[in-house]
């Protein structure tokens, strides 16, 4: 299975689901497609613990990203904790958790404040905008920047798929959230989303490397800048 973002090496599936309902999801199409003949997936995307994969084996170096086929946030408090204990087993392996409601990692940490060196938190921000828009049921862009600007340690942004966007909205935004790590890709599975300009992208990914220690743009996102030309 192709992993969703470039910078991680592994995935762990512990938990898989989400009711966030974005139209756009991958994980969602997968699992209720392709995958869903297989047992642990006859639920469909509902919220589901798979005991059989709860005790990992990771190396040195790997950089994981926690439950990619779901939401973290749907996840009970049984898993949760599950997944912090195997993040503090493995202290030389790198975690990524990402939600679209990153409220509840205070939950993990009993507030804002972490200090576990390993663990990546990470959010999706595919725009600033959201009025008007019908594509999902998660919380607004502007309250995932409001939540997880609060957190210290190692963050993650993913900007996919981007949608029209304020650039300049989206630079302050990121420059308060203060990421290790952006990732930005397009809508490379054909959801007709109001996609921005290449100049817009352009200028975005320029500001970001300013400031954002690493800056990837994901396969796919040369589709806008080839468009640009036509």
């Amino acid at each position: 299975m192709s992993r969703m973002f470039k910078t991680i090496t592994k995935t762990w599936n512990p938990f898989t689901g989400c009711r966030f309902t974005c139209s756009y999801c991958w994980a969602r199409k997968l699992v209720e497609g392709r995958l869903h003949h297989l047992a642990r997936y006859k639920d469909g995307f509902l919220p589901t613990f798979h005991p059989d994969r709860a005790n990992p084996h990771f190396r040195s170096g790997d950089f994981v990203f926690v439950c990619d086929l779901g939401d973290i946030a749907f996840a009970p408090v049984m898993v949760r904790d599950w997944v912090m204990a195997v993040v503090r087993t493995y202290p030389d392996t790198k975690f990524l958790l990402q939600s679209k409601d990153p409220g509840v990692f205070a939950n993990y940490f009993g507030g804002y404040r972490f200090d576990q060196a390993n663990l990546y938190l990470g959010t999706t921000l595919e725009t600033n905008r959201w009025h008007g828009y019908l594509f999902s049921s998660a919380p607004s862009p502007h309250n995932r920047y409001a939540e997880l600007k609060e957190y210290s340690g190692h963050k993650f942004i993913s900007i996919e798929p981007i949608i029209d966007l304020d650039v300049e909205v989206m630079v302050d935004w990121l420059r308060e959230i203060q990421p290790d790590i952006i990732e930005v890709g397009a809508d490379n599975y054909h959801n007709a989303l109001p996609e921005p300009s290449w100049d817009k992208v352009e200028a975005l990914l320029e500001a970001l490397r300013k400031f954002v220690p690493s800056v990837v743009e994901k396969d796919g996102l040369e589709r806008l800048k080839r468009g640009s030309h036509e």
